[in-house]
């Protein structure tokens, strides 16, 4: 019976698989790790993964990407302190966007030795073939390598404690009347805006949460106590304001527009600071200051809140009665009178 009736199981696929299961046997029973190897199909210059297993079998999510190559010819060119490995040109911006580290075997079959090096871009040399890196003859692929790995994958964190502290501080979010957030004069000097980004994540990370703090969320700014300017006139408070405008964009569903709120904080601030002032006049009778703004630049204002509000209705489906309801809020608080009232 001829052989070229039936599909062939060459000697460098042969090799090749023998070289993998000598890696995986050293990695599952002398580490005490999970290897996963990569189907072939799938192999584009990573032939598996260590899976770093702590001693308490904890599964840790972290894990190293390998590539193996196995026999003699990868043990020719031999320097003082290891062996000559070439690598291809096209794994290079594969390994560098890898978001873990790539270990580098090669193993004798014959002596039973596997050797071991991380890929590291600066420890490469360009040759007219590719690239190459040197594998130590010190880097024995055996136990002692455990903590070296360990130490490459990065450290595991137990995030329980986090997770917690966030489950409880969206409850508390969630029943409180009103939410206050203190921005610093860190955050403002640095033009960070950050912290929006992260509240709109957690503001709209359930349907539960999007209705319970429907009007909640107000604002301070800390630092600016011992200034005499106000925080209109301060241009890097403007500067921060017309930053994180667009940035959180939801204003006119979250922010608390209730008179005693909005005289002190939310949106009036948010409007003194990115509108421009046309007249500030003190009130003699109640001993507080009438700001005028600009009415063109308030009514553009207006408009992109209520159209990030009808946006944000849109998207979590939000009721029309609710969107009316926020829109003459908005409308109140920027023009200073009720649509409800003009209607009748």
């Amino acid at each position: 019976m001829s052989n070229k009736n039936f599909p062939q199981y060459i000697n460098n696929r042969r090799t090749a698989d023998k070289g993998v299961t000598f890696v995986k046997t050293i990695i599952e029973n002398e580490f005490d790790w999970i290897f996963r190897p990569t189907h072939q199909e799938d192999d584009f210059g990573i032939d598996g993964f260590f899976d770093i297993i702590k001693e308490d079998n904890s599964v840790t999510g972290k894990y190293l990407g390998t590539q193996i190559k196995t026999g003699e010819s990868y043990f020719k060119t031999k320097k003082s302190y290891g062996w000559v490995f070439n690598g291809e040109n096209k794994h290079l911006n594969y390994y560098l966007n890898l978001n873990f580290p790539v270990i580098i075997v090669i193993v004798n079959l014959e002596h039973k030795k596997a050797y071991w090096a991380e890929f590291n871009i600066e420890k490469t040399t360009k040759t007219t073939t590719g690239w190459s890196m040197i594998i130590p003859e010190s880097n024995i692929l055996d136990f002692n390598s455990k903590e070296i790995f360990e130490n490459l994958a990065g450290e595991t964190i137990d995030y329980m404690s986090q997770i917690e502290y966030k489950w409880e501080l969206s409850e508390k979010i969630k029943s409180h009347e009103v939410v206050v957030l203190n921005i610093s004069k860190k955050e403002i000097e640095n033009q960070d805006v950050s912290g929006f980004l992260k509240l709109l994540d957690k503001l709209t990370s359930d349907e539960d949460m999007i209705n319970k703090t429907r009007g909640k969320i107000t604002f301070l700014i800390d630092g600016y106590n011992d200034d005499t300017r106000e925080l209109y006139q301060i241009s890097e408070v403007k500067e921060w304001f017309k930053k994180v405008l667009p940035t959180f964009k939801y204003w006119s569903y979250f922010l608390n527009m209730e008179e005693y709120v909005h005289k002190i904080a939310g949106l009036r601030v948010l409007q003194a600071c990115v509108v421009d002032l046309i007249s500030l006049e003190k009130d003699l009778e109640n001993e507080v200051f009438q700001l005028q703004f600009d009415k063109e630049q308030s009514i553009e204002l207006m408009t992109k809140l209520l159209d990030w509000l009808n946006e944000f209705c849109d998207k979590y489906s939000i009721s029309e009665i609710i969107n009316k309801e926020q829109t003459d809020l908005v409308v109140l608080t920027l023009l200073g009178f009720d649509p409800k009232t003009r209607m009748k």
